[in-house]
């Protein structure tokens, strides 16, 4: 937690070795904001990556992606709501639920398995003289959770947040097991989230194309002629 003089204090070490197994949806969420003849518009994508943590390592099982369309909205606030509506769809079907959310700002009903991660938080004094990885508790907003975090020596420090009652030491070993692969972007985040978050720009820039061509050439004759060009290629 903070101390007095705003230092954080109790650094938690990743613990010895663990026989878990649990299961995972990542979410993660993009859009493209449109101009249409009815107003401000969006086209939302959502990744979706479901998995299981098995001991020391994962496993990929699925990838997938929804999509809507808003007319006359916020597409920010959209796509927020659709990412905490596939939360909650999936509170009993996995055993965790990653989002790369700030819970304590969105202060929206999330199920009690989010494990959250915020990439670009605002970080007190973080003075650590411990080897990575560490976590340091921070703060609780109501049910809400939060501490610092540091995978691997060459990553940034992040945020987690969350209303799971899983001792830290347990959620550090979630996040360094997800969080080591080797892959620059994702090295010391989250790899599932990672993942997420590529499958939801690349349905968004696909369907994007689309929703603005039509949007300057409304004629079926060009919808069909650009659908046929994308199912050659």
């Amino acid at each position: 937690m903070i101390n007095d003089n705003g230092v954080l204090t109790t650094v938690i070490t990743l613990p010895g070795i663990q026989n878990k197994q649990y299961s995972f949806k990542a979410i993660d969420g993009s859009f493209h904001e449109l101009k249409t003849r009815e107003g401000d518009s969006g086209y939302i994508t959502l990744g979706i990556v479901k998995g299981k943590i098995l001991d020391s390592a994962f496993v990929i099982d699925e990838i997938n992606y929804d999509e809507a369309i808003c007319v006359k909205c916020s597409p920010e606030e959209a796509m927020r709501e659709m990412e905490y509506e596939e939360a909650r769809k999936s509170r009993n079907e996995v055993d965790i639920i990653l989002m790369d959310r700030k819970l304590s700002y969105d202060n929206l009903d999330v199920p009690d398995n989010v494990i959250a991660i915020v990439k670009d938080p605002s970080v007190v004094n973080v003075n650590v003289d411990k080897e990575e990885p560490w976590l340091i508790e921070a703060y609780s907003k109501g049910k809400i959770r939060g501490a610092y975090f540091k995978l691997v020596n060459i990553s940034w420090v992040f945020l987690v947040e969350t209303p799971s009652n899983l001792p830290w030491s347990e959620i550090l070993y979630i996040l360094y097991v997800l969080g080591t692969e080797p892959i620059p972007e994702a090295l010391g985040y989250n790899y599932p989230l990672y993942l997420a978050d590529k499958v939801a720009k690349y349905y968004r820039d696909k369907g994007s194309r689309i929703l603005n061509f039509l949007n300057k050439n409304p004629s079926y004759r060009a919808f069909r002629s650009l659908m046929e060009r994308n199912r050659r290629g």
